[in-house]
């Protein structure tokens, strides 16, 4: 017991130190492409070579950057020449728009779709300095994933015990379980598997796992369905316990969904 209480802390620390590496480095290195926004055009590239962090990737950002600053200083210098008086007519469009974005009550006009937008936008530009970062907290939440799921998976047999089947209709003569992790998932056993196989996809970074494991889900969600159609018909008292545990799945599936309707100003 203490050598895996060692080995875990050893790992949970390894993980710490990669995500504190990365987020240094990619502090490191907006703070360079914000501070070398105006030099792209002229010395950029050996700005960056000098502080020590130039990457093929960034020296062909700057590259390029170089060859569009002209095109797009002739293309705006052509448009203003072309309006005249565009000033004024910028002026009252941006009014317009500050306009628009203040109507209406805060809280109800779905603010959390455009804050996550531009985060996202935020993360695909800047997406490859956190490449060690997602790594390290992908292995960090699959592990947790998947403890947690072998968890409520060893929980749902023990509550279960002789009413234990793998098929979708109920044994003769069985018992409504509704207590321990019965009381906070209806099917524990179909839920562990779908969580540990998330988890599993997260500690590799696997596509492949993680489309197989929708594919799974889809799967259980429907014979779940089927066999509680079933335990409909056997227990009198299953309509009762279904609204008494609403989630299906998946813990606290219904209570975060309803969380985040309401954040995204919906009812």
């Amino acid at each position: 017991k203490v050598l895996t209480a060692c080995c875990w802390c050893a790992l949970i620390l390894r993980i710490l130190l990669q995500m504190g590496i990365a987020i240094l480095r990619a502090a490191v290195m907006a703070a360079v492409l914000i501070l070398t926004a105006d030099a792209f055009t002229v010395g950029g590239h050996s700005v960056l070579n000098s502080l020590g962090v130039a990457t093929p990737k960034i020296e062909r950002g700057c590259q390029s950057a170089a060859r569009l600053a002209p095109t797009l200083r002739r293309a705006g210098s052509a448009l203003q020449q072309k309006k005249g008086g565009s000033d004024e007519d910028t002026s009252d469009f941006v009014n317009r728009v500050m306009k628009n974005t203040m109507e209406g009550e805060t809280g109800q006009r779905g603010e959390i779709y455009v804050v996550l937008q531009f985060a996202l936008i935020f993360m695909v530009v800047i997406g490859p300095a956190f490449e060690e970062l997602l790594e390290s907290v992908g292995l960090l939440v699959g592990l947790l994933l998947s403890a947690g799921g072998i968890g409520m998976g060893l929980l749902g047999v023990q509550d279960l015990g002789s009413n234990l089947t793998p098929w979708p209709k109920p044994i003769e003569g069985g018992t409504l379980q509704r207590d321990g992790v019965y009381g906070i998932v209806r099917h524990p056993l179909y839920g562990c598997l779908i969580i540990t196989c998330v988890g599993l996809s997260l500690v590799s970074l696997s596509f492949s796992r993680l489309l197989f494991t929708g594919a799974l889900y889809a799967l259980l969600n429907a014979k779940a369905a089927r066999e509680e159609e079933m335990l409909t018909e056997t227990f009198s008292d299953y309509g009762e316990y279904c609204g008494q545990v609403p989630d299906r799945l998946i813990p606290y599936a219904a209570t975060m969904s309803g969380v985040l309707r309401k954040i995204a100003g919906g009812k």
